[in-house]
């Protein structure tokens, strides 16, 4: 079940999304867990917590947020630079510029660990060009049109989807000729930057893909038709409720609650009994989100419970 501690807090962040919730005084004790979660030493916890504060709209967290940035983790000061802007507080935004434009050094014969090192550090400044989109920076623009020509590939995907989020037609067009590609991986890839992209117009290119071979296609897929909240793509969502591919079945789930169509609830339900305690818990969420209180039962089931495998 992986880390238990990482999984409540997960459920945490499902219960005080509600905007009613998170100012009701019964959940202080959770969000006073969240915030102290930022100085924990597991960072899975530390960047759960800046999620979660960033999420629910959480001011009073901004001072513990601001010292976030100066955490040693690259992925960690990023996670906090988005939620200090979700908070109204751009002062972290000229430390995702840096991390983008940081490239890792290599010399002429690179050894492993250095080839390590930088496949790490292409994942970080990937994550940070794609918050820039996320936080529609447009400041940002010249910055991501030079990155478009990074060695990276990685890098450069993730600039070309920030363009999509600030209005690039092309950056979008791109991503839908590529659904087509004879590779899942480039398949997948699009079909996420669809999403995060955000144009209704993707919607037909994406729903052909929803029967896909492959699972990360299709989970890609399932999540940026939730995203886009494709109503009449809830038929074929909820047969993935029963795939037989665990991560398919949970990914699904979690497609549905972001859709927000009642019509899914009955399949919740039934989900509740799924056998990996993930996809019970994706499907709580989402019938919580649906405004089902079987869904907030489970959830706080889950937090008092000892059970790992809830």
């Amino acid at each position: 079940m992986g880390n238990y501690r990482a999984i409540q807090f997960a459920v945490v962040l499902s219960l005080l999304c509600a905007p009613l919730l998170v100012q009701a005084k019964q959940w202080q004790q959770e969000l006073k867990l969240i915030r102290a979660g930022i100085a924990d030493t597991d960072r899975e916890i530390k960047s759960l917590s800046i999620e979660s504060l960033g999420a629910v709209g959480d001011k009073d967290s901004l001072g513990e947020l601001k010292t976030a940035l100066t955490d040693s983790s690259d992925s960690i000061r990023i996670k906090a630079a988005v939620a200090l802007a979700k908070l109204g507080d751009n002062s972290g935004i000229p430390e995702l510029r840096k991390i983008l434009r940081t490239k890792p050094k290599l010399s002429e014969n690179p050894t492993p660990l250095e080839r390590v090192k930088a496949v790490a550090r292409g994942t970080v400044r990937a994550e940070a060009a794609y918050s820039l989109g996320e936080l529609h920076d447009s400041d940002s623009v010249p910055l991501l049109k030079e990155m478009l020509k990074d060695e990276d590939g990685r890098v450069a995907d993730a600039c070309l989807v920030a363009f999509g989020k600030l209005g690039s037609t092309t950056a979008k067009n791109d991503f839908v000729s590529a659904l087509e590609s004879t590779k899942q991986e480039v398949r997948a890839k699009s079909a996420e930057a669809l999403g995060e992209i955000g144009d209704e117009s993707c919607i037909p290119a994406l729903r052909k893909r929803l029967k896909d071979w492959n699972r990360d296609v299709k989970v890609a897929v399932a999540l940026s038709l939730g995203k886009l909240k494709d109503r009449e793509s809830v038929p074929a969502i909820k047969e993935l409720l029963w795939d037989k591919d665990e991560i398919v079945r949970e990914k699904a789930s979690v497609a549905l609650g972001l859709i927000g169509d009642k019509e899914a609830v009955s399949a919740l339900q039934k989900v509740l009994e799924d056998s990996n305690g993930m996809v019970r818990i994706a499907a709580a969420g989402s019938l919580y989100k649906l405004g089902n209180s079987d869904g907030k039962d489970f959830l706080l089931r889950v937090l008092e419970t000892t059970d790992r495998d809830a």
